[in-house]
């Protein structure tokens, strides 16, 4: 398949490339020009930005799917409350550039990452990330995050967002499944993430749900 990434520097992006590369797909990592990244063999990278719509139309051209990884950052990932890093509404803006290019070429699929808590998702989230919804700026990501997954829904692309629990730093495993509840305890590697959207992209089957939530429990 050939398959752009978006956010290919980042801890589920570099994944991504990796895996895909691994897999025989022909990957394209669109990546800024200040960002430092070392390619998997076989990785085309193109400098540009995932909100100028002249980077990702040319990007795009060719490709028959694209994978993004891209979401807001707090300034200190470790604070909840620490203020989000520029640019804001990030993962809406690059939604809805991608959609435009992509509309044009004709039906196209699109992944991206979201989060578990977000939207409808935060009725079956545990009190912790509940609490920090309403009060940290948690609640800003999560909204951002809400925004494109409604852009992706009134797009016309073949598309999906996996909403991850608690993201970790571990090993690629077999243990990762939909869950019903966003648990206190509940965890999935990055990894983890980047092998099931490459696994969902690549099924031709229809997608179904468009936003599951994933973990290990």
């Amino acid at each position: 398949m050939r398959l752009l990434i978006l956010g290919a520097s980042g801890g589920v992006g570099r994944w991504l490339t990796r895996l895909a590369a691994k897999d025989g797909h022909q990957v394209t990592a669109l990546v800024r020009h200040e960002t430092a990244f070392d390619p998997p063999p076989g990785v085309r990278v193109l400098r540009g930005s995932a909100l100028e719509a002249s980077d990702v139309a040319n990007a795009v051209d060719g490709q028959e799917a694209v994978i993004s990884s891209i979401g807001p950052q707090r300034v200190n990932p470790r604070n909840p409350w620490s203020p989000l890093r520029p640019p804001l509404h990030v993962a809406e803006l690059s939604a809805r550039t991608v959609a435009v290019a992509l509309e044009r070429l004709g039906p196209r699929r699109f992944a991206a990452i979201s989060a578990a808590g977000v939207g409808d998702s935060l009725a079956s989230s545990n009190p912790v990330i509940t609490y920090l919804v309403r009060h940290s700026t948690i609640g800003e990501m999560y909204a951002d995050l809400e925004a494109m997954e409604k852009v992706l829904s009134n797009s016309r692309l073949d598309w999906f967002a996996v909403r991850p629990v608690t993201l970790i730093d571990a090993n690629p495993s077999r243990r990762t499944k939909t869950l019903q509840r966003f648990r206190t305890m509940s965890v999935v590697p990055r990894a983890d993430v980047a092998a099931w959207l490459l696994r969902t992209i690549a099924d031709p089957t229809p997608i179904n749900p468009r936003t599951p939530i994933i973990g290990w429990w």
